[in-house]
């Protein structure tokens, strides 16, 4: 008996030896995952750009701006003249939160009149937001302890903006359409050209008189329709079960919501075209989309409070532009004006992954014929 389970143990091992791809993706992986674990989940927030509109230009106003800039939580981003370039600068996302003081913030100091500064917090990201609202009574705090006054020389107003009551459900609802949408949409195409491999109809393609690119765009075109209905139903009970609000315009969401999902398609159809399999496809496709697109596209985790290489990284994540679109027009009712970067990105994603996908079918197509 243990003659045989010894047998059948050294038939294993020289199977694993003989197929290193999988060897070394059994070492590897789990460093991996724990390199990226370990720097993504971080829910500590840094350097948060903070904007600051100044009525007054005095020294009371510098004292306090002083106070945000000498920390690692908050960064000084800009200085603002009007109400009006604060709210654009906020919808762009380039800004988390404004400083406001009033004209005659000093002079009121001076009178013994303890004026109100106010703080608004972009509350579409509630988490951030929340840690926001903390920091910035932290240190307003220490402020006003570190002043010589015997009562403390301002009060703070805070205003939330998009989302007032910072629920949490409005940040990750549309977090999740995001991920779960990206998901299905890459494991749709993902078994497309596998399954030709795997049931030996390549070759079948290659008699017919379509070209490759024919043959891609039509398989894509298919599952483009099947994901934007199911990308509609999920955004549909996001709204009618958990009462996300939605400010923004449903045919610009929708149109946007179609580059999103090509470029998943996309990563899809590149799956496709290395796998060999379906089972494979279909695994490479769940693992390639879920886990980077709920640790490095801002779904839950700042992205900003990073290891500089895991943001260079994120740039190549689609559901991280599609949640700048998808918060931005469900919460904050954005126009255009403020959605081209995101849809830019999106499209030269696609446009690059498309390309390096059909070179792959057609080299497999030849090889077929």
């Amino acid at each position: 008996m243990i003659s045989g389970t010894f047998t059948i143990a050294k038939k294993e091992f020289i199977h694993i030896i003989r197929d290193p791809r999988s060897l070394i993706l059994i070492m590897v992986l789990p460093l991996l995952m724990m390199v990226l674990y370990g720097y993504a989940i971080n829910m500590d927030v840094k350097n948060v750009k903070l904007g600051v509109l100044d009525n007054d230009h005095s020294w009371a106003s510098r004292e306090v701006i002083r106070g945000f800039g000498g920390t690692d939580f908050f960064e000084i981003f800009g200085y603002y003249d009007s109400r009006n370039a604060i709210r654009q600068a906020v919808e762009s996302g380039a800004i988390k939160g404004v400083l406001v003081f009033p004209a005659g913030f000093t002079e009121s100091v001076g009178r013994g009149v303890s004026p109100e500064m106010q703080v608004i917090i972009d509350g579409s990201d509630a988490n951030t937001g929340k840690i926001i609202q903390t920091g910035v009574s932290v240190i307003l705090s220490n402020v006003i302890l570190g002043s010589t006054s015997a009562k403390p020389f301002f009060t703070m107003e805070t205003r939330v903006w998009y989302n007032p009551e910072l629920e949490g459900v409005n940040f990750i609802v549309p977090g999740l359409v995001a991920v779960f949408l990206m998901m299905i949409a890459t494991i749709l195409t993902s078994i497309t050209i596998a399954r030709e491999k795997e049931t030996g109809t390549m070759i079948q393609l290659r008699l017919s008189p379509a070209s490759a690119s024919q043959i891609i765009i039509g398989k894509v075109l298919p599952y483009t329709v099947l994901a934007f209905i199911v990308g509609t139903l999920m955004l549909t009970f996001a709204l009618l079960y958990y009462g996300v609000p939605f400010h923004g315009s449903p045919l610009l969401l929708a149109g946007l919501s179609v580059a999103y999902l090509l470029a998943s398609l996309s990563i899809g159809l590149l799956v496709s075209t290395v796998a060999e399999s379906q089972q494979i496809a279909m695994a490479g496709g769940m693992l390639g989309t879920m886990l980077p697109s709920i640790l490095l596209s801002g779904f839950i985790f700042p992205l900003r409070s990073m290891p500089v290489a895991l943001q260079w990284i994120s740039t190549v994540i689609p559901a991280k532009y599609f949640l700048e679109i998808l918060r931005g027009i469900m919460l904050k009712g954005n126009s255009m004006i403020y959605l081209w970067p995101p849809l830019w990105s999106l499209l030269i994603f696609t446009a690059i992954v498309m390309v390096i996908s059909i070179a792959r079918f057609r080299r497999q197509f030849k090889i077929a014929g």
